[in-house]
């Protein structure tokens, strides 16, 4: 069941005990605009533009035409506020202020190798190839950092295309609008894994760090984002060589690991190294490696807001592993499996996992293969097992896509408090921030508060005794809609936060009635409810439906005498819903009905 949220919904921060030196971290929206699909000049609208916009929830979708194609290299970034600022497919940049998302100044010609030319129709095509960040402490000025694919000669590596260089460009806000200042400016002249280009904030709350590994190396380069620029650090070579190949790179939210999905070749499998990570100092250490074969030809990576669990998308199947666990290989659980269903003809193409990546609403959401109309969804992803809850093609989309999905840091973390890095003056003051799923009268709770909460305190909203457990399980001693809060808290602050959740006792049967009787089914419900009063109806009766607040959502009037009913439930969220049959300004019967 989904969440119901009252009209009032509040958000309450108590006991802050901040100094006047100190500055409270603030979760930037760079990430809260996704770009997709491509072919906007093609006269059918069901190709072009795909909008995601989190500033809404749910997320508002929109088709949009645009100038620019997006293969799997796909950057954006927005301001801080959310609106969408330029974005990339690794061949040039665009940005929306321009008429139908021209290019901007100076903004072609990225990553110059022949190569790129056999894409530049259509976008690049290297996994994580680009990433867009805000310089720190400078205002309007960002970095593009990507990486160019090139084609070595027969008797180096073979045939195989990899990457030669890491590139650096430079955008700014100037008059009358962005401009390229310096472009395709050498950051690594080496050879190096495919793309997995992800960055993860510094223990200092304001730089980032970013790694790539070389080509079939345990040797990684580390690179510093500050104030003063782009700065290469001393390489690490720590571990075992693993393969180059592709797939995805991620940081843990809380920036305590690194992950690696790659796929190889058939023979040798899939690979995920898992790694520890200082934030600090920006240096590996206690690799855990674990390979795999499932005949995936694809694959991504993404890690839960809570850090815990690790997603991957493995062509036909998503599995899930606890980062926590001992053994983090045994706590393998696969969450889904392909379900075998394709696109409507005349292409009929599988509709299988690929990328993923950790929204702004909490939700991880996965690419599907080629020419495909939908993202699947990971709905509550700090959650263990098939309670995680995917849904395949869980999301529609205007237009078709093409492989890829943003590619985005990771906004939520600031300092390490406490650190020998945390030097800057910057504080987390904990957000509360919760889910919720009920199954008869037990309801289970998952925090997803932000900001490093040490603490958490639940009201249940029924007089008992609460919780102090991070996820608790609670039992209700009745049916009934029940304000829940959560208070979180950590040194610095206190936040409490607050939804109303309805509990109750599903029936197929009747309901109880008020002044008559009814029966209702299927209930829970999808598309329609049938009711059948069990006596006849008096004339001029209406059905009415309400939300469980008791806002009238739809009436109908219902003939008089008809011994049966089908009324129609499509267009509304899950949830649960009072319905009541009215006439004469008395309400003759009432009772829920689950969708």
């Amino acid at each position: 069941m989904n969440k119901i949220y009252t009209a009032i919904l509040f958000l309450v921060v108590v006991n802050h005990s901040v100094s006047f030196t100190q500055t409270i971290f603030i979760k930037e929206k760079r990430d809260y605009v996704w770009l997709l699909g491509y072919n906007s000049n093609f006269v059918d609208t069901s190709v072009g533009g795909t909008r995601i916009d989190f500033n809404h929830s749910p997320p508002l979708l929109s088709y949009e035409y645009r100038n620019l194609d997006f293969d799997i290299t796909n950057a954006a970034i927005c301001d801080t506020s959310g609106n969408l600022l330029f974005y990339t497919n690794g061949i040039a940049i665009h940005a929306p202020t321009i008429p139908q998302g021209q290019q901007i100044a100076n903004g072609g010609g990225l990553n110059p190798d022949p190569y790129t030319q056999q894409w530049a129709s259509r976008g690049y095509n290297l996994y994580q190839g680009a990433l867009i960040l805000s310089v720190p402490d400078s205002l309007g000025k960002y970095y593009l950092l990507h990486g160019e694919r090139t084609t070595f000669p027969e008797g180096i590596f073979g045939n195989y295309r990899i990457v030669a260089k890491l590139y650096q460009t430079t955008i700014a806000m100037s008059v009358p609008g962005w401009v390229v200042t310096a472009k395709n400016q050498i950051l690594i002249n080496d050879t190096l894994d495919f793309g997995k280009i992800t960055t993860v904030r510094h223990a200092n709350g304001r730089d980032w760090w970013l790694l790539q590994q070389e080509y079939f190396s345990n040797r990684y380069y580390l690179l510093r984002v500050s104030p003063s620029g782009v700065s290469l650090e001393a390489p690490q070579t720590v571990g075992q060589a693993t393969p180059s190949g592709l797939g995805q790179a991620v940081f843990s939210p809380d920036g305590s690991k690194y992950v690696r999905y790659t796929g190889h070749d058939a023979a040798s499998g899939q690979f995920i190294d898992i790694y520890d990570f200082d934030r600090c100092t920006g240096l590996l250490s206690d690799l855990a490696q674990i390979n795999y074969n499932d005949t995936a030809f694809s694959g991504g990576v993404a890690i839960s807001p809570n850090s815990r669990f690790l997603y991957v998308s493995s062509f036909r199947y998503i599995y899930q592993y606890d980062l926590w666990a001992e053994d983090i290989e045994a706590s393998k659980e696969t969450v889904a499996v392909y379900d075998g269903v394709l696109t409507p003809p005349p292409f009929a193409l599988p509709t299988r996992f690929f990328l993923c990546q950790l929204a702004p609403d909490g939700k991880i959401y996965i690419s599907a293969t080629s020419g495909i109309r939908f993202l699947h969804i990971i709905h509550n992803p700090n959650a263990w097992g098939v309670a995680c809850h995917v849904e395949q093609r869980g999301l529609e989309l205007p237009t078709y896509n093409a492989f890829g999905i943003p590619n985005h840091p990771y906004y939520g973390l600031g300092p390490e408090d406490g650190s020998p890095c945390d030097t800057l003056g910057i504080d987390h003051h904990p957000q509360a921030a919760f889910r919720h799923a009920e199954q008869e009268l037990e309801a289970t709770f998952w925090d997803y508060s932000l900001f490093f909460p040490t603490s958490w305190q639940w009201d249940f909203g029924d007089g008992s005794a609460g919780s102090t457990e991070q996820n608790p399980v609670h039992e209700y001693a009745a049916p009934g809609v029940y304000e829940v809060c959560l208070t979180v808290s950590n040194e610095n602050a206190s936040d409490t936060h607050c939804e109303w959740v309805e509990v109750t006792v599903t029936t197929t049967g009747e309901v109880t009635p008020a002044g008559m009787a009814v029966k209702v089914y299927p209930n829970p419900a999808k598309d329609y409810v049938v009711i059948e009063p069990q006596q006849r109806l008096p004339q001029g009766a209406f059905w009415v439906l309400r939300d469980a607040l008791g806002r009238e959502l739809r009436r109908a009037p219902l003939p008089e005498g008809q011994p049966q009913l089908v009324l129609n439930l499509e267009g509304l969220p899950g949830g649960v819903y009072i319905c009541s049959i009215e006439a004469g300004g008395v309400e003759r019967w009432k009772g829920k009905v689950i969708k």
